[in-house]
C-alpha cells in the first residue's frame, strides 16, 4: 500500500492505492474524469499527466509502486486535448516495413521547437505509445531565437558543432531514459521522424545554417532527409532510419508542414497559426496554401522582456490582476512567460495605465519582493510582435482575395498557442477581432504530424500534398507589409 497525492489548481487530496493498477485506473476509481479517447490503450498517449520527478507520464502507461504526487492538467489544458483529438489527425497504426533487425523495435517521434524538444516513444509492434517527454532545447544558450544561433555558428569556429552537438546530447538523453526503464538496448531504437523548422534540422544534421539567414535565404535543403543511426550521433541502433521531414523554404519548416497535414479536411478556408520566434502563418483556401513568415521575435517565449523566462516552473502564465495570476508549478513566481506578458498587457490596456500609442505611464510592478515588472521596452517588445504576426495575417488575405468573414476557422499550434489566453490575445491586437469565435488551439501539431508519419505509411502521401500545394510569400517583398505593419503597432482596445 502506498499514497497518492492527487494536486489539480489548489486542491490537495491524499488516495491510497495498491501496485498492478494504472495511474489512469486509479485516477478514474477515485472520481477524476481523465480524458484518454482510445479507451486506455496505450494507442493515444492523450491521457497525460505530470508526476512530480518524472515529468508527463501517460497515466494508462504509468504504474506507480511507491508514494507519488500527480499534477492533473487544468480544465483549459484538458480542453485543449479533447480539441486535439477533434481537430488532429490520429491514423491506424499502418506500417509496410517490418523489416527491423531487433525483436522488439522502438520508433521515435520529435519535434525540435527553438525553445523545448518534445518527444513520442511508439512501439513498432504494437503501435501503442510508451513515452511522452519533453526538454528545454539547451541551444537557448547560444541565442534565443535561430538568427542569433546562426550567428554564432558564424562567429564561432566550432559554432556549429557546438550547437549540434547540444541538441544529440539531450535527444541521446532521453533515449537513454527511455530505454534503461525498459531495459532495451539502443538496437531497439530502429526508426526516428523528426519534425522542426528548417534551422533546427540544419543545425541537428550538422549542416552550415549561414545561408538561411542572408539573401536570397536559401537553405542547403528543404527536401526530406534520411540519415543511417549511425552517422547521426544518435544512441540508436546504427542501422536505424533517421527522417526528418520536409520543409518549404527558409523560414517555413518541417513543423509547419507537418502540422498542417495533420488537420482533420473540417473546412474549406481555414488559417494555421504558430507564433513563437518565427511566427509562421498559414492560409488555406480550397487546397491551395500560402504560407509566410514574420519577424516577430522571442519576446511571445519570454525573451526580451526584462523579467521574460520560458513556460517553465515559476513562469507567470496568467494574469488577471495584481492579486490573481497563475505560476507553472504552483510555486513562487520567478518571472513572465509569453502567455503571461500577453495577458499582463491586456489588463494594461483595459486598466487604462497604457493607452494606444503603448505608452506606459510608469513601470508595472507584479511583485516587488521578487522583482517582477513590466517596463516600456517590454510593451515596445509585444507591439513589434503583435504587428508582425497580424500584419502577416492580413497580408496573405489581400492575396487570397478573402476576407474575414470567408475563413471558417483559425487553428492556434505550438506551445504559446496551447497555453495563451485568446481573449486577451484579441484585445491588444495579436489575433484578429473578426475571428474572436472560431480560433482553436491545437497543441504541438507538429509532433503530432511527426507521429502520425512514425506510425502510418499514409501520412507520407499527405505531407506531400501539403507541401506540393503549399506556396511561399516573402513578405520582404510585398510592399505593403511596411505601411501595414506601422499601422499595426498600436493597440486597439476591443471590448469582449
Amino acid at each position: 500500500m502506498f499514497k497518492i497525492k492527487i494536486i489539480k489548481h489548489d486542491n490537495i487530496r491524499l488516495i491510497e492505492s495498491v501496485e498492478s493498477c494504472s495511474l489512469l485506473d486509479i485516477l478514474r476509481n477515485n472520481g477524476y474524469n481523465i480524458y484518454a479517447p482510445c479507451g486506455g490503450r496505450g494507442t493515444c498517449g492523450k491521457c497525460t499527466v505530470k508526476v512530480t520527478g518524472e515529468g508527463e507520464v501517460i497515466s494508462c502507461k504509468y504504474y506507480p509502486d511507491k508514494n507519488t504526487e500527480v499534477i492533473l492538467p487544468g480544465e483549459d489544458e484538458a480542453s485543449i486535448l479533447v480539441h486535439q483529438t477533434e481537430y488532429l489527425e490520429d491514423l491506424p497504426f499502418r506500417l509496410s516495413n517490418s523489416g527491423y533487425s531487433s525483436s522488439n523495435p522502438y520508433g521515435v517521434a520529435i519535434d525540435i521547437g527553438t525553445t523545448t524538444l518534445v518527444f513520442y516513444f511508439l512501439s513498432l509492434v504494437s503501435g501503442q505509445i510508451e513515452k511522452i517527454s519533453s526538454a528545454l532545447n539547451p541551444q537557448m544558450r547560444y541565442g534565443a531565437d535561430i538568427i542569433t544561433r546562426i550567428n554564432y555558428c558564424q562567429e564561432h569556429e566550432n559554432g556549429l558543432s557546438e550547437l549540434q552537438n547540444s541538441v544529440v546530447e539531450i535527444i541521446n538523453n532521453e533515449f537513454d531514459t527511455f530505454r534503461s526503464t525498459r531495459n532495451l538496448h539502443r538496437g531497439n531504437l530502429e526508426r526516428v521522424v523528426i519534425a522542426g523548422n528548417t534551422t533546427m534540422l540544419h543545425l541537428l544534421l550538422g549542416e552550415d545554417p549561414v545561408s538561411i539567414a542572408l539573401a536570397p535565404f536559401k537553405p542547403k535543403f528543404t527536401d526530406k532527409q534520411i540519415k543511417k543511426g549511425s552517422s547521426t550521433g544518435l544512441n540508436t541502433n546504427e542501422n536505424c532510419e533517421v527522417i526528418t521531414l520536409p520543409c518549404l523554404a527558409a523560414f517555413i519548416g518541417a513543423d509547419i508542414l507537418a502540422g498542417l497535414a495533420a488537420l482533420k479536411p473540417l473546412y474549406n478556408s481555414y488559417l494555421f497559426l504558430d507564433i513563437g520566434t518565427n511566427g509562421e502563418i498559414a492560409l488555406v483556401k480550397d487546397g491551395r496554401i500560402l504560407a509566410c513568415a514574420t519577424a516577430a521575435g522571442p519576446a511571445f517565449e519570454g525573451a526580451n522582456i526584462s523579467c521574460g523566462m520560458a513556460a517553465v516552473n515559476g513562469a507567470i502564465s496568467g494574469f488577471s490582476g495584481p492579486e490573481s495570476y497563475k505560476v507553472i508549478g504552483n510555486s513562487e513566481p520567478v518571472g513572465i512567460c509569453g502567455s503571461g506578458i500577453v495577458d499582463i498587457v491586456a489588463y494594461l490596456l483595459k486598466s487604462d495605465l497604457i493607452d494606444e500609442t503603448g505608452l506606459l505611464k510608469e513601470t508595472f510592478v507584479i511583485s516587488s519582493e521578487k522583482k517582477i515588472e513590466v517596463t516600456q521596452q517590454d510593451i515596445r517588445e509585444i507591439q513589434l510582435a503583435k504587428s508582425a504576426i497580424y500584419s502577416g495575417i492580413r497580408i496573405l488575405m489581400n492575396m487570397a482575395g478573402l476576407f474575414f468573414s470567408d475563413i471558417d476557422a483559425l487553428y492556434l499550434a505550438g506551445g504559446f498557442g496551447n497555453y495563451i489566453n485568446i481573449k486577451s490575445a484579441i484585445e491588444i491586437g495579436l489575433l484578429p477581432f473578426e475571428m474572436k469565435d472560431i480560433i482553436y488551439p491545437v497543441g504541438n501539431s507538429a509532433v503530432i504530424g511527426a507521429l502520425q508519419y512514425l506510425k502510418s505509411d499514409e501520412f507520407e502521401e499527405r505531407i506531400n500534398k501539403t507541401l506540393k500545394n503549399s506556396e511561399y510569400v516573402e513578405l520582404f517583398t510585398i510592399n505593403e507589409f511596411p505601411a501595414a505593419f506601422a499601422l499595426n503597432m498600436n493597440f486597439a482596445k476591443y471590448k469582449l
